[in-house]
C-alpha cells in the first residue's frame, strides 16, 4: 500500500495538467498577403545621375554684363533699324536680304536687318550668298522684288581704359562699334534705288574681373587687348594727393 501511493499522486497530477489544458484557447493563425515579392535592392554601380536645377529666387538677379556679342548685337540693332527708316518701302512689298561681301558677323547683321524690316511688315526672303550683279533676274523667283544688300564693314569690341584704383573695384571701359552699308537694287537692270549708311556705337564699363566672361573665342573680332597701366598713370593720383594734403597742410600752418 505504501509503494502505491506514489502512483497515486501521479496519477493525479497528470489528470490535473489534462484538466488545465482542456481549459486553454485554441490559437487562431493570423493570415498575411504579399502583394509582390522580396524587391531588388538598386545596382549602384550602373546608377544613372538626376539632372537637379536649384534656381536662385529673389527679387533682384545679380548685376552681369553683357557679353561682347551681345552688345555688338544691340548697337547692330540700332543702327540698320535708323538706317533702314528711310528706305522707300511700302508695308506688304516683297524683298530679297542677301550679304554684299562675306564677314564672320554677318549673321548679326542680318539679324539686324531683318528685325528692322519686320517691323514695317514686309514679306522678307532670305539669301545667305553674294548675289553676283549679272545674274539677279534669274536667282530671284519673281524678277520683281528689288534685292537689299547688305554689307558688313567693321563690327568690333575696343577696349578703350580703366576705371577705378581700388582693388576689386577696377573696370574696363569698352566700345562696342558696327558700320555697315545698305543698298537697295532693282533686280533687272541693277540699278540703284536707295543707299544708306548704319553706324552706331555704344560705350559701357564691366569689371575687370568679369572679362572671361564677357569675351567667345569664336569671334576674334570682338576680342579686345586690354589696356596697359604704365608707372605714370599709377603716380598720377598719388602725386595729386600729395600736392592737395601739402596745400592744407600749409594753409593750416599759416593759421593764425
Amino acid at each position: 500500500m505504501i509503494g502505491r501511493r506514489p502512483r497515486v499522486e501521479l496519477s493525479l497530477v497528470i489528470l490535473v495538467v489534462i484538466a488545465v489544458l482542456g481549459f486553454v484557447p485554441e490559437a487562431s493563425a493570423k493570415k498575411v498577403r504579399y502583394e509582390g515579392g522580396p524587391q531588388p535592392q538598386p545596382d549602384t554601380v550602373l546608377s544613372t545621375a538626376e539632372v537637379v536645377v536649384d534656381p536662385i529666387v529673389r527679387s533682384k538677379g545679380p548685376r552681369v554684363p553683357a557679353t561682347n556679342l551681345q552688345l555688338t548685337s544691340l548697337v547692330a540693332n540700332t543702327a540698320f533699324e535708323r538706317a533702314l527708316a528711310s528706305a522707300p518701302l511700302d508695308s506688304g512689298q516683297a524683298l530679297l536680304v542677301a550679304p554684299a561681301e562675306s564677314h564672320p558677323l554677318n549673321f548679326v547683321a542680318e539679324h539686324a536687318t531683318l528685325k528692322a524690316l519686320a517691323n514695317r511688315r514686309l514679306i522678307i526672303a532670305v539669301r545667305r550668298s553674294i548675289v553676283p550683279d549679272d545674274s539677279l533676274a534669274m536667282i530671284l523667283a519673281n524678277p520683281g522684288e528689288p534685292i537689299l544688300d547688305y554689307q558688313l564693314a567693321s563690327a568690333r569690341i575696343t577696349y578703350l581704359r580703366f576705371r577705378g584704383w581700388l582693388p576689386g573695384r577696377v573696370q574696363i571701359e569698352r566700345q562696342a562699334l558696327v558700320e555697315a552699308r545698305l543698298t537697295l537694287r532693282d533686280p533687272v537692270d541693277a540699278r540703284i534705288l536707295w543707299t544708306g549708311d548704319a553706324s552706331y556705337n555704344l560705350v559701357d564699363a564691366f569689371p575687370r574681373s568679369q572679362l572671361p566672361l564677357v569675351e567667345d573665342s569664336r569671334f576674334s573680332d570682338l576680342q579686345g587687348v586690354v589696356p596697359d597701366r604704365t608707372i605714370t598713370k599709377i603716380a598720377e593720383p598719388v602725386i595729386v594727393i600729395a600736392v592737395v594734403a601739402g596745400l592744407v597742410a600749409l594753409f593750416f600752418a599759416n593759421r593764425p
